[in-house]
């Protein structure tokens, strides 16, 4: 049974075996995925009498007039801010103040929002890491969580059956190596607000010496 349900995370559209440049082109290749493309880059811009940058966008997405603004680390959607205490971090991350400004980009979908974000501090192995908030407008307001963030990016995330399938990257290391061979992706579905971990694997492998954009996708995996 549990072979039978690591099959189930293996793309519709890549093998064991199928090369990718870049977790972008890998993450195109899931089924299911509920965010798509480029996404829509928050522009610079600063009002008068401010002494500060603000980022924002408006325009129609996903069926509807949309309204972004960073200011100050900040996120307000739609004319309504998202409360820091209303973000839920997935374990090991922790939301701060410099997650969101510079270079964020926002992604939309009927019922779900994204917007991932590079940090500008972020320098050397550091900009692997991208931070991304998944957003839901609730009755009580926006809430969100923060995915986790190793090559993130809100075009992973999946729904199936209506589950919202997020993953979590970590490094795998061959036996007394110090750079890591590939990478391992486990699967959490978001269960009544929570991360639950559906022991559902997959793994790459890196195809050239130091470079962790360049992999194959392996044979599934089942813990």
């Amino acid at each position: 049974m549990k072979h039978v349900i690591a099959l189930l995370m293996v793309p519709a559209l890549a093998h064991a075996g199928t090369a990718f440049d870049g977790y972008e082109a890998f993450y195109a290749s899931l089924p299911d995925t509920i965010f798509h493309g480029d996404g829509t880059e928050l522009q610079p811009y600063a009002l008068e009498g401010d002494d500060e940058t603000r980022y924002g966008w408006q325009g129609v997405a996903a069926g509807r007039r949309q309204t972004l603004e960073i200011r100050d680390g900040t996120l307000k959607i739609n004319g309504r801010v998202l409360k820091r205490n209303r973000i839920q971090p997935f374990p090991g991350e922790a939301v701060g103040e410099t997650d969101l400004g510079m270079g964020a980009v926002a992604y939309f979908s009927p019922s779900w929002t994204c917007v991932e974000n590079t940090p500008m501090s972020a320098s050397g192995s550091a900009v692997r890491h991208r931070v991304v908030y998944l957003i839901k407008r609730g009755a009580k307001g926006y809430e969100a969580w923060k995915l986790p963030s190793l090559f993130a990016h809100c075009t992973s995330i999946r729904i199936k059956r209506q589950e919202l399938l997020v993953q979590e990257a970590s490094y795998r290391y061959a036996e007394g190596q110090d750079n890591p061979t590939g990478v391992t992706f486990r699967e959490f579905a978001l269960t009544k607000g929570r991360f639950t971990p559906t022991h559902v694997k997959q793994s790459i492998t890196f195809v050239e010496p130091g470079n962790v954009y360049k992999f194959v996708l392996d044979a599934p995996v089942d813990r």
